[in-house]
């Protein structure tokens, strides 16, 4: 990959540890002669969201270590004034790709980049295409997998009742909403006549919510998700759907906190034979083993795209993980070639994948098969997942 000579003064800012790279097979670039940083900003849950900004800093690592970077710098940060304070300090120090991932930060990106033309930037999922020339951006189509997720919640339920949760500021929050909404109207169609219909809840009496303009969109908190999460459970739904960072994080760790607790109470002596339903959750990020509340998990394929991007990015033998030709000869961009400036992923293309975790299939059979008949059927145009 070639890239524009630095100034060293990276020596000053601490490399992030090796992640766990042997399950990739990859083809290592000719060794760097300089010293050349990849630097990564993510809010508000920073690199231990289990979402874009770990897959993120996962792929900037197997690019350290296939010789693309001599290092790599990550920071979290809270919000618009602690991104551009970290973009200053990175440009300080000469990175070759700084990355910026989620929404939060896209203005101050936008306004840095724009300061610096020089450098080149990547921004992950940051909700606008509104980006001066300088920044990459790479975007994931989640309106599909949205009215996917409804299905699958409403197959999941045991009570009946499911939710869906996006954080403010997400990317397509309005469409992922009534997406979820249709998949779920989808079941109640084409389930069996025996069955309940499934309901979609939403928490119109919280009065926060409410004054913020969705009683389903919330705070990016830990705090503001735990909220959610317990309102949703006590009224009942037991299968929930957050799309955010912090937010999320704050349901997924409630849910495997109340599964332990039911867990508890239900093997003591005094307890019924019939315990509450256990929460769910169907998880946007990585693949669903940290929790055992995950039943399915909407993973973004950062990985295919980056190399799609990018085609000198180390790539793999897996399948779903090479990246098409580019269908243009690449042009140097800031010291690196780059094939596609924009990059969509979405489940036509590879970019968004949508799979019921194992534990969830040994308890719903037709679980991965629902999944898999949906995604066709949207590819094929037979269902609008706007519409259902």
């Amino acid at each position: 990959m070639r890239m524009i000579a630095r100034t060293a003064q990276i020596a000053a800012l601490a490399a992030v540890g090796v992640l766990t790279l042997s399950a990739c097979s990859v083809n290592a670039p000719e060794a760097l002669e300089e010293e050349r940083l990849g630097c990564l900003v993510s809010a508000p849950s920073g690199f231990d969201d289990h979402s874009a900004g770990a897959l993120t800093l996962e792929e900037t690592e197997l690019a350290r270590g296939a010789g693309v970077f001599s290092g790599t710098s990550s920071q979290r940060v809270s919000g618009g004034s602690a991104t551009s304070a970290a973009l200053d300090r990175m440009h300080r120090h000469d990175c070759a790709l700084t990355t910026v991932i989620g929404p939060g930060g896209a203005d101050e990106l936008a306004d840095f980049a724009a300061a610096h033309p020089d450098d080149l930037f990547l921004g992950v999922s940051p909700g606008t295409d509104d980006l001066p020339k300088n920044v990459l951006s790479m975007d994931f189509d989640l309106v599909p997998p949205a009215f996917i997720a409804g299905f699958t919640a409403a197959t999941a339920s045991e009570t009946g009742k499911v939710g869906i949760v996006v954080s403010h500021g997400f990317p397509q929050a309005d469409r992922i909403l009534a997406s979820f909404d249709a998949g779920v109207d989808l079941y109640n169609k084409e389930k069996d006549e025996d069955l309940p219909k499934a309901e979609s809840y939403r928490p119109s009496s919280d009065p926060v919510a409410s004054a913020n303009g969705s009683p389903r969109a919330i705070d990016d908190t830990r705090d503001a998700g735990k909220d959610y999460f317990e309102r949703s459970f006590d009224a009942d739904v037991d299968v929930l759907v957050p799309f955010g960072s912090a937010a999320a994080m704050g349901v997924v760790t409630s849910a495997d906190d109340k599964r332990t607790d039911l867990a508890a109470a239900m093997e003591a002596p005094e307890s019924g034979d019939d315990g509450p339903s256990l929460p769910k959750v169907i998880w946007y990020g990585t693949a669903g083993g940290f929790s055992t509340a995950i039943v399915a998990t909407v993973e973004p394929n950062v990985r295919r795209g980056l190399r799609t991007m990018f085609p000198d990015w180390p790539q793999s033998r897996n399948p779903d993980e090479v990246a098409p030709a580019p269908k243009t000869d690449p042009e140097e961009i800031g010291g690196f070639e780059v094939s596609e400036r924009r990059y969509k992923g979405t489940i036509a293309n590879g970019g968004v994948r949508i799979v019921a975790e194992d534990g969830f299939l040994s308890r719903v059979s037709d679980a991965g098969r629902g999944i898999t008949d949906l995604r066709e059927r949207i590819k094929s145009g037979e269902i609008d997942p706007e519409k259902g």
